[in-house]
């Protein structure tokens, strides 16, 4: 351990920190110049705690004491890691550790994004009477339902990278992304064996996520849907209507609403922006620029509601629990519940002559019911799967190497919208602007000749030059149609079932001239992995088959998308 000071702090370098089982794991911790005891933030994380010190200063700058921390087994610590598992109690004694140090007052706050996200989830689990407040960013609530998996198709550039690559190159020195031909890799059978195919040898944790194909134990130790009612503390919970985890998010805060007690459910919090996975320095992402003023200070974020939790500072006059940004108004909004009350949820019908295959074709999106319609049809060929193109995922944003076959965010859909095994559907040119937020479904009619299949749907605005720029997306895997966290059943080919898409979230204006869109598919690739079409065992062998699809949209099977339609106010 070193000691050395800097201006206005002071820093502890190396300090070895024993958890309840004699693993010591390290810390850097920063205090602020003169002695005395301090509420202290917590960052712990799986890729390096050197590179989070200079939050710590500016932390010590505004009388904080900071800890950051290499989980178990990551980088300076010891034991072993394995993705999530020790984070609960590893959490829980850090904070009591710190709570016992000469510096601390006793009151802890943790924040971070993504897997720094998890470590705090975890960590309040285990109700620690000292950790006072929570900023978890761009995360999961519910690994299974949409992160490693979703809705039961298996997020496999995600995975891949991250369990494959990105994890254990940090402490075995695997080569680089940019050594490999992502494309092809992605493509190599079977799933299960992909981490030696990559180079990287037998990767367990890999194959463990590979093998759990459906909701068990090895996915409900990860998630909060049974355990909102641990969290003692507020949360301001942070998200990207880009990211992955953009519906966790307000999933997230539903099951807090519900299960914490009056007082504490006022003092969660929402903030959500036109973000990917993590903030951004520049207003555009993309291929859209969202101007100005979805520009945010994280930093200025964090240090307000540390101020307010950890300090009993007031917060700002007219604080809404929940601030969302409208993309197309480009404005920042603040609403009291989620989903809006004045909510108007409206139902716009697919319709076609039979030809809605690519933006040429016929299919038209409308509030009208469908009468007495034929079918459209489109065969999925998983050796030609549609790729991906922008979305609301994590996958490239920081992975140089991968962007020329998959990255996120807002992007012009035009190029996967002409291919023949894509259906589109599309309003009319809109007579007056109507803003859409909320949470986003399709009910899908849909038959295969497949005994088990997937389903794509997306929401797009359509601008007057024709530029189809994409808002959200899901994705339902037909064996799990029924229930995505119980007994996965394969389906009768040629049967019609009804299909439940669950396109996350969103809010956008769609602006008076512009159109509404839904494309519908089977596949997404590489965000999640192709669907077979055997209704073999997920991920344990190679074989391929073409599935031929039926979308109907009559009478009886009234195929449609939910809007969530806000009222503009005047």
């Amino acid at each position: 351990m070193t000691d050395s000071v800097t201006r206005d702090c002071r820093i502890l370098r190396n300090v070895p920190v024993p958890m309840r089982d004699g693993v010591k794991l390290v810390a850097t911790i920063v205090l602020p110049e003169k002695e005395g005891k301090y509420p202290t933030i917590l960052t712990r994380t799986a890729y390096n705690r050197l590179g989070l010190w200079w939050d710590g200063v500016q932390f010590a700058k505004h009388g904080y004491a900071y800890v950051t921390q290499d989980c178990r087994g990551r980088f300076d610590s010891a034991g072993d890691w394995y993705p999530f598992t020790a984070e609960a109690r590893d959490g829980y004694d850090m904070v009591e550790w710190i709570a016992r140090q000469p510096w601390s007052n006793g009151k802890v706050g943790m924040y971070g994004a993504s897997y720094l996200a998890a470590t705090q989830f975890l960590a309040a689990t285990e109700q620690s009477p000292h950790l006072k407040a929570l900023i978890p960013m761009f995360m999961s609530g519910d690994c299974w339902k949409r992160a490693y998996y979703c809705d039961g198709a298996f997020s496999l550039a995600l995975n891949l990278i991250w369990l494959v690559f990105e994890v254990p190159s940090r402490t075995s020195g695997l080569p680089l992304m940019s050594a490999y031909d992502m494309d092809k890799l992605f493509r190599r059978l079977p799933l299960l064996t992909l981490d030696e195919q990559s180079g990287a040898g037998e990767v367990p944790f890999w194959r463990d996520y590979v093998k759990h194909s459906a909701f068990d134990d090895h996915w409900r130790l990860l998630s909060l849907r049974d355990k909102y009612h641990l969290f003692t503390q507020p949360l301001l919970l942070i998200g990207g209507w880009y990211d992955y985890y953009a519906g966790e998010t307000f999933a997230n805060y539903a099951g807090l609403m519900k299960h914490s007690p009056p007082e504490l459910r006022k003092r969660h919090r929402v903030l959500i922006g036109p973000w990917g996975h993590g903030w951004t320095g520049s207003s555009r992402f993309g291929e859209i620029d969202f101007g100005r003023d979805s520009l945010v200070d994280g930093f200025k974020v964090y240090l307000q509601w540390f101020d307010q939790q950890l300090k009993a500072k007031r917060p700002p006059k007219g604080d809404a629990p929940i601030r969302l940004f409208v993309m197309g108004a480009n404005e920042w909004h603040g609403e009291y519940e989620w989903p809006l009350r004045r909510t108007r949820y409206t139902k716009f019908y697919f319709h076609s002559r039979g030809a809605a295959n690519s933006l040429y074709g016929n299919g038209v999106l409308s509030t009208e019911r469908p009468g007495d319609e034929p079918t459209d049809r489109y065969d999925y060929d998983p050796e030609n799967p549609v790729p991906t193109l922008g979305g609301n995922h994590s996958v490239g944003l920081f992975w140089e190497a991968i962007r020329n076959v998959i990255r996120p965010g807002p992007f012009d859909q035009r190029p996967v919208e002409r291919r023949d095994d894509m259906l589109v559907y599309t309003t009319e040119p809109l007579a007056e602007e109507i803003e859409v937020t909320g949470p986003v479904i399709v009910k899908l009619y849909a038959a295969s000749s497949a005994p088990d299949t997937d389903f794509v749907a997306r929401l797009t605005d359509v601008y007057p030059d024709g530029r189809s720029i994409n808002l959200t997306e899901g994705v339902i895997r037909a064996r799990y149609r029924e229930d995505v966290w119980g007994k996965p059943s394969l389906i009768e080919p040629g049967r019609v079932y009804e299909y439940t898409i669950d396109l996350q979230v969103t809010s956008n204006l769609f602006k008076k001239g512009h159109r509404i869109r839904v494309d519908i598919t089977s596949s997404c690739f590489p965000l999640w992995d192709r669907n077979p079409n055997t209704g073999h065992e997920p991920g344990m062998d190679a074989e391929l088959q073409i599935a031929h699809q039926t979308v109907l949209h009559d009478r009886a099977h009234p195929s449609h998308i939910l809007l969530p339609v806000i009222p503009r106010s005047k």
